[in-house]
């Protein structure tokens, strides 16, 4: 793990123009991709949250996004374990698998979820090929409620690029040094464009008071 230094004033001015996936949002051929059958041939075993659809010069694809749902708490429902599964839908119909993140809740937090709202499924780089980008948060727990804070639990974002997994790790707190932000190695070979998308979504992010990621180091623009 190396260090992801943000500067997040610095990004404040840049803004985005890539379309964020609408949450739950159907595909044309939603009888075969949810169908059970097609789900257990695809060893996807958690109930399906949300799977969105897109096409790009490989062909078709869907990403399913799942979460066991089985922590609630006052009309809220978190997950101790939650899946992302990304096909390629072939003639047939039939998938082959591209991609997968698995993840699982520590036993002192509330709970994670899905932050579909934060789904990006875009061309970032201009190759051609989507490059899917998944956010999950880890919420944490106080006297058995759930702490709904920006600056409170951890996060991940996950990139995919080509035959990459790229993640993004996030710890927050309301004092500086209790915040860190990391990234795994195949992060800093990522294309400079998919890399700068990341930082300035975190700074998006962060200044839309949706998560305290940290900001005590400079970071250097990507060349």
């Amino acid at each position: 793990m190396r260090h992801l230094a943000i500067f997040l004033f610095i990004l404040a001015t840049l803004v985005s123009s890539n379309v964020h996936a609408v949450p739950g949002s159907h595909c044309a051929n939603d009888d075969f991709l949810l169908h059970r059958d097609t789900l257990k041939i695809a060893k996807v075993t958690l109930p399906v949250f949300a799977h969105f659809c897109y096409r790009d010069d490989s062909g078709d694809h869907v990403v399913y996004l799942t979460e066991s749902g089985d922590r609630r708490y006052y009309g809220k429902t978190l997950s101790t374990k939650i899946g992302a599964h990304l096909f390629t839908i072939h003639a047939g119909p039939t998938l082959t698998a591209k991609g997968t993140v698995s993840d699982s809740a520590p036993i002192e937090m509330a709970g994670v979820q899905w932050w579909t709202k934060l789904t990006e499924l875009n061309d970032i780089d201009g190759d051609g090929l989507v490059d899917p980008i998944l956010v999950y948060r880890f919420y944490a727990s106080n006297e058995g409620k759930i702490v709904n804070d920006a600056f409170e639990g951890r996060l991940k974002i996950i990139a995919f690029h080509r035959d990459t997994k790229a993640a993004i790790r996030a710890i927050t707190g309301d004092l500086d040094l209790q915040r860190s932000t990391t990234a795994s190695a195949p992060y800093f070979k990522l294309p400079p464009a998919l890399q700068m998308h990341l930082v300035r979504k975190m700074s998006r992010m962060y200044d839309e008071d949706m998560f305290g990621f940290d900001n005590s180091h400079a970071f250097k623009p990507l060349k």
